[in-house]
């Protein structure tokens, strides 16, 4: 590193002299020009006594005090020495390769770009209004009448049931099927009490259906003793529904009670049942 250092500053203290040399050279032609144009006018010019080699040596010993070569020596050297030393010197300085220039690409065509239509705002779309629908004001259910009381039991001059059952294990409530049931009338009068007819009486939707009226007793002129009266008997209906069955007597004769023109006095509770 101290060796390129030393020949670097060797090499740029070189150049100077050599540029110092030949100022000095310039200078002393000039010089060596002026006499002859004194001479021409009579004039004298001191010519500086001066040794040219002397002048150099000084020169350079000057500029290489700090150097790596010693000054005593340089000035010692005459001028083809000095040319001897330089051309010993050899070159450091590297020549820069040249770069061969490459291929410039050359552009392509840019695209111009087509233009971007403006796009048209959207026009204010109207919100459908909705109108909220009457809500229909419930109406009230009427006030349904509820269905009529069935026939309530009393005591028809002196006679009045005191129980009236379904035998349910051998009832089979079905279309055409045997209805059984059990009923008991007492005689609160002491006395035998003449009647037309008992028996049970089917009443469907709250509406008697005398054409299906089960008969126990009557026709032939019956009275009902004072210890009162038990039978046990059945009957069929036609049609599904549901019903209810009472036990009930009536005084208007026998024909005129079966035709539905005669009066029937409810004697027992009803009893409720679904025909299927």
């Amino acid at each position: 590193m101290n060796n390129s250092r030393t020949l670097l500053i060797g090499i740029s203290l070189l150049a100077l002299l050599l540029f110092v040399a030949g100022g000095v050279l310039l200078y002393l032609g000039l010089q060596a020009e002026q006499p002859v144009e004194a001479a021409a006018t009579g004039t004298a010019v001191a010519v500086p006594t001066q040794n040219v080699e002397t002048s150099v040596a000084a020169t350079v010993a000057a500029i290489t005090t700090s150097a790596a070569v010693p000054a005593t020596q340089i000035a010692e050297q005459p001028p083809a020495a000095l040319a001897t030393v330089t051309s010993a010197i050899p070159a450091t300085v590297t020549p820069v390769p040249t770069i061969p220039a490459t291929d410039t690409p050359i552009p392509t065509e840019t695209a111009v770009p087509t233009e971007t239509p403006t796009a048209v705002p959207p026009t204010n779309t109207p919100v459908p209004v909705i109108l909220p629908t009457a809500t229909p004001t419930p109406v009230p259910p009427t006030n349904t009448p509820a269905p009529p009381p069935g026939p309530q039991p009393g005591n028809h001059r002196g006679l009045t049931a005191t129980s009236f059952v379904l035998q349910d294990w051998r009832t089979n409530p079905t279309v055409n099927g045997e209805v059984w049931y059990e009923w008991t009338i007492a005689n609160t009068s002491g006395a035998g009490v003449p009647y037309s007819t008992i028996g049970v009486l089917p009443r469907k939707d709250g509406v008697d259906r005398v054409q299906w009226y089960q008969n126990n007793w009557g026709g032939n002129n019956d009275v009902m003793p004072a210890e009162g009266l038990t039978w046990a008997s059945w009957l069929s209906l036609p049609e599904a529904g549901n019903y209810t069955l009472r036990t009930v007597v009536c005084f208007d004769g026998f024909q005129t009670c079966l035709n539905g023109q005669g009066t029937f006095h409810t004697l027992s509770n009803e009893i409720p049942i679904t025909i299927r």
